[in-house]
């Protein structure tokens, strides 16, 4: 008769708890407090990581002086007395500033346009900034310009459609129509070459619209010449 040898349960120890999950609960306690003292992963080690020997002000501080610790300066608004001409320059130097300056700056600028004569002077300062490599230039220079440009700015507008931000392009082509009552098949979210090919129909229209504006119109002469006055001779 063969006898069988039976496993023995784990003998439970103090609180009835089985030997075999008191050491798990262990090991997990033991893995808990590594973790706390000593970080095992690069991630956590950077996300508690404090920085050591900076000073608490800012003067003696090294790296003070870092991008990330700088606090954006608040731009002084300008005054209302001041010149047209100098205020606007200001401001559209604001403009190309950090985006702190820029929101203030277009804020001021759509004020000084509500005056006399200042929106022609915004446009004209403006002009330039359209093709500014940074789309936080850019996107309030064109919108300056749609809002104070006349019949002239068509051709700045029609340069904004190869502008590479899709923003930038729906902005002038939405202008274009409403000035022109045109559009040439240009699609901002078309393709590439699609929309160059657009971009160089509006161009020549452009052209045709300014040869047509520079040729001198007929004067009253022209239309009907008046008569040659006749000279009569004594008899």
């Amino acid at each position: 008769m063969s006898t069988r040898r039976l496993s023995r349960p784990p003998v439970p120890l103090a609180g009835g708890m089985p030997a075999v999950r008191r050491r798990a609960m262990l090991a997990g306690i033991a893995a808990f407090l590594l973790g706390v003292s000593g970080c095992t992963t690069t991630s956590a080690k950077k996300a508690l990581e404090k920085t050591e020997g900076a000073a608490p002000y800012a003067a003696f501080d090294p790296d003070a002086a870092a991008a990330s610790k700088r606090k954006a300066e608040k731009p002084t608004p300008v005054k209302e007395d001041t010149e047209p001409d100098e205020a606007i320059t200001t401001l559209v130097q604001q403009l190309q500033r950090d985006p702190a300056y820029a929101v203030s700056a277009e804020e001021q600028l759509r004020l000084w346009g509500q005056k006399q004569g200042v929106g022609k002077i915004i446009v004209s300062k403006v002009r330039l900034l359209l093709k500014d490599p940074k789309i936080e230039v850019r996107a309030p220079a064109l919108r300056l310009t749609v809002l104070y440009g006349g019949p002239d700015c068509c051709g700045d507008l029609i340069e904004a459609l190869a502008d590479p931000e899709y923003g930038i392009r729906a902005t002038a082509f939405k202008s274009l129509r409403l000035r022109t009552r045109r559009d040439y098949s240009f699609d901002p979210a078309g393709g590439e070459l699609a929309r160059a090919e657009a971009v160089e129909v509006w161009r020549r229209w452009w052209q045709d619209e300014q040869r047509k504006k520079t040729a001198q119109e007929p004067t009253i002469y022209e239309e009907k010449r008046p008569e040659e006055p006749k000279v009569s001779t004594p008899r």
